[in-house]
């Protein structure tokens, strides 16, 4: 697999990692066995160290050991239930360090535990259970994928922004972790992808009329992440996450009409005495460092007995709030233990905090490309404007 520029020749090589741990004999057979499935498939973690994974196949399907031979014939819709034994894997009567369930029709598809997938199911021991992972071809990824992130409705051009940021977020990651058990996993700490059911035909014309299609930084795949809401302004990477890219730099957005630009949120002091721990009643929470746009970089939890400093990042995650864009106001009294307070001392009863957008706000905010694409901008210039400094590359052999 290679990238190459619409204008230019390859421009750099991607590993072709994606063959770790299975038998040449295993992808021969699946090639023979399919020869129309996407040749870059990704390895998605659905279920990761569960004790049991149900599964089952919606046309007869093979189980197949780690070199490809079969094992078991399946019916369609059978229940099945995967099951770690020491240091194997269980499933329908059969055991090994690794076990593939593959439909025998290209239109079939697996369940995974509560969702429909295309492509085929590889089963591997974890640390503490069943590891379950789906094989699917990339573009069939993407499709699933723009419909979990981004949902159907949104105009085309946003939608195609999200399909190619999509397919490079998971290439980018999958060229990173040839040493792991999968390439990436399906929910919020990656990027959504909910099988089938989040399909729709725009979206799967959204990854169509893209295909290959991937933003790079000087020859090299771009971590293309995304959120939400910019609240207004995105961000650099380096102010939420402290690791600066050259393409991910703070610009303006522009979702103004987003349902979350604007929020507010109540925090009881009590819950904020508990994630500080050991510093006494809240006295105030102080912003030490903030972006140039607004976002907490650090703040500092002053108490009765001391004080704390978290990051804008642990803060939000602590307390589920939709961003670090925020300020924060005390209000009310409370009723404090004599002991965690001075004589005489008031202190909130609880904090309330106003805060814009929802994500991380690095990279491209869905609403604000929304609000491109319904202005008329293409994708290639939505995508220009929240990734500075890249290019749009294909990836061959898709």
């Amino acid at each position: 697999m290679s990238v190459a520029l619409f204008s230019s020749p390859v421009v750099s090589p991607l590993p072709s990692a994606w063959l770790r741990g299975i038998g040449l004999l295993v992808w021969a057979w699946l090639c023979l066995a399919f020869p129309v499935q996407a040749r870059v498939l990704l390895r998605v973690g659905i279920a990761v160290n569960k004790p049991q994974v149900r599964l089952g196949s919606s046309a007869p399907a093979r189980l197949l050991d780690a070199q490809g031979q079969p094992l078991a014939e399946v019916p369609a819709m059978q229940p099945l239930q995967a099951s770690r034994i020491g240091s194997a894997v269980s499933l329908a009567g059969q055991q090994g360090e690794r076990l593939y369930l593959q439909p025998t029709t290209p239109d079939g598809l697996v369940f995974i535990d509560q969702n429909w997938y295309r492509g085929w199911v590889e089963l591997i021991p974890g640390e503490s259970g069943v590891i379950a992972i789906n094989q699917v071809g990339l573009e069939d990824y993407v499709s699933s994928v723009v419909g979990s992130e981004m949902g159907h409705r949104f105009p085309m051009e946003a939608l195609k922004a999200q399909a190619v940021a999509s397919r490079t977020y998971a290439l980018y990651h999958r060229s990173h972790r040839s040493q792991q058990p999968f390439d990436l996993g399906s929910g919020i700490d990656w990027q959504v992808y909910k099988g089938v059911a989040a399909e729709s035909n725009r979206t799967q014309a959204a990854a169509r009329e893209t295909a290959g299609q991937v933003l790079v930084h000087q020859g090299q795949l771009i971590n293309a992440v995304f959120h939400s809401s910019g609240g207004g302004h995105t961000d650099d990477a380096g102010n939420v996450w402290l690791e600066s890219r050259p393409y991910l730099q703070g610009v303006p957005d522009f979702d103004h009409h987003s349902p979350v630009f604007s929020w507010t949120a109540t925090i009881p002091a009590q819950q904020l005495q508990q994630l500080a721990g050991g510093i006494g009643a809240i006295r105030s929470i102080e912003i030490l460092r903030s972006s140039p746009w607004g976002r907490a970089i650090t703040l500092r939890l002053v108490g009765s007995q001391g004080s704390k400093d978290v990051s804008g990042s642990e803060f939000r995650r602590a307390l589920g709030l939709r961003s670090t864009m925020i300020a924060i106001s005390p209000r009310g009294e409370a009723a404090t233990t004599a002991s965690l307070t001075p004589a005489g001392a008031n202190f909130p009863a609880f904090f309330q905090i106003q805060g814009r957008g929802y994500g991380h706000g690095v990279g491209m905010s869905q609403w604000g490309a929304a609000a491109l694409a319904s202005q008329n901008y293409s994708y290639q210039q939505i995508l220009s404007h929240y990734y500075r400094n890249t290019s749009l590359a294909v990836v061959e052999g898709r």
